[in-house]
């Protein structure tokens, strides 16, 4: 078991607005190993209800929680919640050259929507999990 068939990569995300704002698109980028798998588009900085997990003391004006968004990598290329997104595939992440593999989240600066993000935890919006990152070996 030491060849990679597929990376998951999953977490709970939304924009991040003043307060809150459903209006509020943000392009959100994903890397792997500094390598772009992919955007995605929030459409929102979800608040005004309750998260089912945030805790009591956050106002009901704050980010709330976001939408649950799973990422996949294999031979074929990179999918979001099973639909292709772009042609990046697992060799290109090399991801067994190293002791870890580095993941980060982020919003361009010359994005066309640059709505900021939030990024919630088990304890915190709709999800009770923190950002997960699975590879799956043959």
């Amino acid at each position: 078991q030491t060849t990679p068939e597929s990376l998951h990569l999953s977490f709970e995300a939304c924009s991040e607005a003043a307060s809150h704002h459903y209006n509020w698109p943000s392009d959100i980028t994903v890397w792997i190993n500094d390598i772009e798998i992919g955007m995605w588009t929030s459409p929102a900085d979800f608040g005004g209800e309750r998260g089912l997990l945030t805790p009591k003391w956050v106002g009901i004006d704050s980010s709330q929680y976001g939408l649950l968004k799973t990422w996949r990598v294999d031979n074929m290329g990179t999918f979001l919640d099973g639909v292709k997104v772009s042609d990046v595939t697992l060799s290109e992440l090399s991801v067994t050259d190293k002791s870890y593999v580095s993941v980060r989240i982020g919003v361009k600066p010359d994005a066309h929507h640059v709505g900021g993000i939030n990024i919630f935890g088990k304890k915190y919006g709709n999800h009770a999990q923190d950002i997960v990152l699975i590879i799956h070996y043959i």
